[in-house]
């Protein structure tokens, strides 16, 4: 029987301090009531920006960072917390944090074996859409955009934990996908990173250190440069990569 490969990294290391965007950036417009907090939550969750561990900001304070009445923000935790997703704790010390998933990993790769087909669309649809991005950001290039990437990529190499890996890989992608000035493209990477990571949190970081910064370091220079074609090039090849090292990750029979 095959089982999930063992995860190096700690994955209930703890952040003081989180930001979550207000809704109104995570491209859903009005407030409809509680769930749409839930689903906010759960997509920063997905995205890496909230990881196991994180404590989130005090019920005033994250209404006033989501512009929700606290009632409503009380209702979306509380969804949350049943479903394991988050732990209220009480005291001096307590909060809401984020709780990692307490999925079996060998079960967690059985499904993944039935879900390979959808998992290499997704990698193969990021390839189109993030080679484009890409390409737009290295022709509109920035000093500020720069700064990000290299930002991004010195995070990358100072990461010890799952957490810190998934949240400097998505701050490297989602800052070319903003550098493009494309809010559809934008939207579309960002929706591309939640469903394909969502079911793959533990197995990623074995791509996530082995190979993503060498290709981060040429597509930041390519980007620098304002070199659109060759932006896309390493953005596509990249990409390749990662879907080759999802194929091997989760390589024998699909399940059923």
């Amino acid at each position: 029987m095959q089982t999930a490969p063992d995860c190096p990294f700690d994955l209930t290391a703890r952040r003081s301090q989180v930001n979550i965007p207000p809704l109104s950036e995570s491209g859903r417009g009005a407030v409809a009531g509680y769930q749409a907090i839930v689903d906010h939550v759960r997509r920063e969750i997905a995205l890496g920006r909230l990881a196991p561990g994180d404590k989130l900001p005090a019920e005033r304070r994250l209404a006033e960072q989501l512009g929700v009445a606290r009632e409503t923000l009380r209702q979306a935790l509380r969804v949350l917390e049943g479903a394991g997703e988050i732990s209220i704790q009480r005291g001096s010390s307590g909060g809401a944090f984020v709780r990692p998933s307490d999925e079996d990993p060998a079960a967690r790769l059985r499904a993944l074996q039935g879900k390979r087909g959808e998992i290499l669309e997704l990698v193969q649809f990021r390839g189109i859409v993030e080679a484009a991005a890409a390409r737009l950001a290295a022709e509109a290039r920035t000093a500020e955009l720069v700064e990000r990437l290299d930002a991004a990529i010195v995070d990358m190499e100072h990461a010890t934990t799952l957490a810190e890996s998934r949240r400097a890989d998505t701050d490297f992608h989602l800052a070319i996908a903003e550098g493009s000035g494309n809010a559809l493209l934008v939207r579309a990477v960002e929706d591309a990173r939640v469903r394909m990571f969502e079911p793959v949190d533990v197995l990623a970081v074995h791509f996530v250190k082995s190979s993503s910064l060498d290709a981060h370091r040429a597509l930041r220079a390519a980007i620098a440069a304002g070199d659109g074609a060759a932006a896309d090039r390493e953005m596509r090849d990249h990409l390749a990569t990662t879907a080759g090292e999802f194929e091997r990750l989760i390589e024998g029979p699909p399940a059923g």
